[in-house]
């Protein structure tokens, strides 16, 4: 039996070990891991302001509609600089906010379980879920930085996971035979 290589095998193995780095970067420095991911997305987020506010020139230009697309450019370009330059608050009050919305939604889960007749099923999944989600919540808004670090720790335990996996199936890939290689 004559063995293929498959020829994209090293695609895998390069995301195999770029997940791995990412991994093990987010499990032993997650707050510097946190802070760089922020900081680039302010990056890309005022790249796109940017780009947006050059198509407003044109527009203006072009004697085409312009004010709603201005607006939304000036807002991307002030959200992007602020994670770029201003990153720990920015992600802070980031977490804040979701911890706040996170508490709303418990408080609306257990008070919609108080409120209508549901199965024993649902109820249980409404209080469980509701008190979840509420505590969740309490964790992010007063403990913002520390919780997200945890959620950074987690996502790389899950890469680094991901990336063995990747890695060995391109090693598996690289000397499947085609009768083998259902893609």
């Amino acid at each position: 039996m004559t063995q293929y290589n498959f020829k994209n095998w090293w695609v895998l193995t390069f995301n195999g070990i770029i997940a791995i780095l990412y991994g093990l970067l987010a499990v032993f420095i997650p707050q510097a891991t946190i802070l760089t991911i922020v900081m680039y997305f302010g990056i890309v987020i005022l790249i796109i302001g940017l780009a947006m506010l050059f198509g407003v020139v044109n527009n203006m230009k072009n004697k085409h509609p312009y004010a709603a697309d201005m607006a939304i450019s000036i807002a991307t370009i002030i959200i992007g600089a602020l994670l770029t330059f201003y990153t720990q608050k920015s992600l802070e009050i980031f977490v804040i906010v979701v911890g706040s919305w996170a508490i709303l939604l418990g408080i609306l889960q257990l008070y919609l379980l108080s409120k209508y007749d549901y199965s024993r099923a649902t109820k249980n999944i409404l209080l469980v879920n509701g008190l979840l989600t509420f505590i969740f919540g309490i964790v992010l808004f007063f403990n913002p930085f520390q919780s997200a670090a945890f959620l950074v720790t987690v996502s790389g335990i899950l890469a680094f996971v991901f990336g063995i996996i990747l890695i060995s199936v391109s090693i598996k890939l690289k000397s499947l035979s085609p009768p083998d290689l259902d893609l």
